[in-house]
């Protein structure tokens, strides 16, 4: 495989893994917050949820896709990284390097700005959502780029 169709393979999984990663985060985002409102009483029909859960996607991406996005280029590099040098489990290093990368960044968001940006990550479980939603991402990222 030629150069430049490796690097446009790269950067395909790597909008793939950005993607997955914002979406994944957006609803647990959602279902968080929602969570908590039904815990306050608060009556959420199924088709609230789902249009609610749509438009946090749809209003979270733009933001929420390019800190996600900064982060992976950093964690996805570093992980590129490790593997050069430890030359084995590619993809556990590449899912470790997306949850990683959510919980630093949320962790410095709330460092700069003295608040949990992410409403739905303000809780252990909510936290360790994003997390999960990082590491699915770098999962993402590891599967979609056959090692070279």
């Amino acid at each position: 495989m030629g150069t430049n169709m490796w690097v446009l393979r790269v950067v395909l999984a790597y909008v793939l893994a950005v993607v997955v990663a914002t979406v994944l985060g957006a609803v647990a985002h959602t279902q968080f917050v929602l969570a908590r409102l039904t815990g306050l009483g608060v009556d959420i029909s199924l088709g609230e949820r789902l249009s609610t859960t749509l438009h946090d996607i749809v209003g979270m991406a733009p933001l929420f896709g390019a800190i996600v996005g900064a982060g992976f280029i950093v964690a996805l590099s570093a992980g590129a990284l490790v593997f050069k040098l430890a030359g084995v489990q590619r993809t556990l290093i590449y899912t470790v390097a997306g949850a990683v990368s959510l919980g630093v960044t949320l962790l410095v968001m709330n460092f700069i700005f003295e608040i949990t940006a992410i409403a739905g990550a303000r809780s252990t479980l909510g936290f360790l959502a994003q997390m999960a939603a990082g590491a699915i991402g770098g999962l993402t990222f590891a599967k979609a780029l056959p090692a070279r």
